[in-house]
């Protein structure tokens, strides 16, 4: 069974928005074990939907398209699927009662333009969108289901969940299984995995290759009727093989795995930033549940305020600069000690694209680590633009509390 996702929308063909419910719903299908043999993104025309519509009815049993169902001039789906299946527009009773009552729970005033979203190809069945206010609908049409769902993230996401998936399920309940796992690392460039994995591969088993700065990210994929144990022993040799690089097996975050780890071993943390400038603390906190472990995170950019807050010393820095071993290590000390936790994590350095020096060039950072067997700190030069050498110092961060508590505590 062949299915085809057609996303609509000039946002999407000129680049300003980027086509994430493709990418969303490719996964989510493969993952199910379905197969999605084509894509098409076009822009808010007639013509241009109409033969997305006229080329997929042709060579695809399950069409969903995406977007274009709202009450705008520019929203032209459901008008231009009533001219491909050769049938007219009506006020649908069933899509007007959705939109009313979707505004009504939201306290909005029904507008003339709003009835726009009620008029459906004659014979659809409406979808009811509970997400949102535009109904989407189902049209059979020679042989091939073709599914129209709004365009907004949230909204179509739900609406794959509670209509496509299930009749897809519904219509091949026999497929092959489907089997991927993500096997996400830091710190190796992808030549230095895969030269580590030579020889790896196996019958059935498909590995790929799928950078994710800072981190390289290994999928191992199986398709068939009995996959687990091939799955299963695949990512084990690969996770020997690559050693305390692998962080998740699981498709967790490395925020996700260092909070579980913090939170198993009791631990509580407290960072604080400079060249960062909260980052850290930003994606500690992103996690769920990280009251249990993240005690504050405090954000010194200026010298006076690692003198004042964290209590550094004003001659060290003279002395050494801010970006120093000497002052990050006095950071983590600081932090530690005025927020009483068990470890406390500093970052200093140059994030560029000016500020650096012959003996401290751009991409210079400093991390230290206070913990009750004393303090630490690493020095690290990292290359790229502002923002990428931001990310690398908190992800090397991250990464460091990681392989601390799993080694030392």
């Amino acid at each position: 069974m062949n299915l085809e996702v057609i996303t609509t929308g000039d946002e999407i063909v000129s680049g300003i928005t980027l086509d994430t419910n493709f990418h969303w719903i490719a996964g989510r299908l493969t993952e199910l074990g379905f197969n999605v043999g084509f894509h098409t993104s076009v822009g808010d025309s007639k013509e241009l939907i109409l033969n997305a519509l006229e080329i997929a009815g042709k060579r695809s049993s399950v069409v969903i398209v995406s977007g274009g169902l709202g009450p705008t001039p520019d929203d032209l789906t459901a008008e231009v699927a009533s001219l491909f299946f050769g049938v007219p527009l009506e006020l649908n009773k069933e899509a007007l009662y959705m939109v009313e009552e979707r505004l009504r729970e939201r306290g909005r005033k029904f507008l003339e333009a709003n009835k726009k979203q009620a008029y459906l190809p004659k014979g659809a069945t409406v979808l009811k969108n509970l997400w949102g206010t535009a109904p989407g609908f189902q049209f059979e049409n020679k042989g091939v289901t073709f599914f129209f769902l709004p365009g907004v993230p949230k909204e179509f996401k739900a609406m794959v969940e509670e209509y496509v998936i299930p009749y897809l399920n519904k219509r091949c309940p026999n497929r092959d299984v489907y089997r991927v796992k993500t096997i996400k690392t830091f710190g190796l460039r992808e030549s230095e995995i895969a030269e580590r994995l030579r020889g790896i591969e196996r019958e059935g088993i498909k590995i790929g290759f799928s950078p994710s700065f800072p981190e390289v990210h290994i999928r191992v994929v199986a398709r068939g009727k009995e996959v687990d144990s091939l799955v299963s022993k695949t990512v084990n040799d690969i996770v020997s093989r690559l050693g305390d690089h692998v962080f998740s097996t699981e498709g967790e975050t490395l925020e996700e795995v260092v909070g579980k780890l913090l939170f198993q071993r009791g631990l509580i943390l407290s960072v604080a930033e400079s060249c960062t400038g909260g980052l850290l603390a930003h994606r500690i906190t992103n996690v769920p549940g990280s009251s249990n472990y993240f005690n504050r995170g405090v954000v010194v950019y200026s010298n006076e305020s690692k003198v004042e807050i964290l209590g550094v010393p004003e001659e060290m820095i003279s002395s050494f600069g801010a970006v120093s071993a000497e002052v990050v290590k006095a950071m983590a000390d600081g932090i530690r000690r005025i927020s009483n936790s068990d470890l406390g994590v500093a970052i200093s350095g140059i994030a560029g694209p000016g500020g650096g020096t012959p003996e401290k060039p751009v991409g210079t950072v400093f991390i230290g680590m206070s913990h009750s067997k004393g303090t630490e700190s690493k020095r690290y030069l990292f290359k790229g633009t502002r923002e990428e050498i931001k990310v690398l110092s908190s992800e090397t961060a991250l990464d460091w509390i990681r392989k601390f508590i799993l080694n030392d505590v």
